[in-house]
């Protein structure tokens, strides 16, 4: 899945913000090509076709931008819509579920913290 946020530069030129869904990757295990599930978000700016960063907007103190993807300067009002291509991703049910996993991983690793912190401290009396 891809969402993209569009606007022209002061200067008349088009930049893009482009937000993927990534849900399999194609892997070289020695020499074997295999596909392993994924669920990533890859998130590229260009200008006029020529990429000029990637990744998540990085927060700035300018006048005029507000955020940084590369050597893109988002203005507040495009930053609305970039938001958007990002929250349209996550709102996926692939985007949900791993959400759900990760959260899922964290209550067990405090649970486990918690066990062996509990037969650490009674091993040692």
């Amino acid at each position: 899945m891809e969402t993209k946020a569009t606007w022209t530069t002061s200067d008349g030129r088009t930049a893009e913000v482009t937000v993927t869904l990534i849900t399999s990757k194609a892997l070289d295990a020695d020499g074997d090509k295999i596909t392993v599930p994924c669920c990533e978000m890859e998130i590229t700016a260009t200008v006029n076709g020529e990429q000029v960063g990637y990744g998540y907007p990085q927060a700035i103190n300018h006048p005029v931008a507000v955020a940084m993807i590369g050597k893109l300067g988002i203005s507040k009002a495009n930053m609305v819509k970039v938001e958007a291509a990002i929250d349209e991703i996550k709102a996926t049910p692939e985007w949900q579920a791993k959400t759900a996993r990760e959260e899922q991983n964290r209550k067990d690793e405090i649970e486990y913290d918690k066990h062996y912190a509990k037969m650490r401290k009674i091993m040692t009396e």
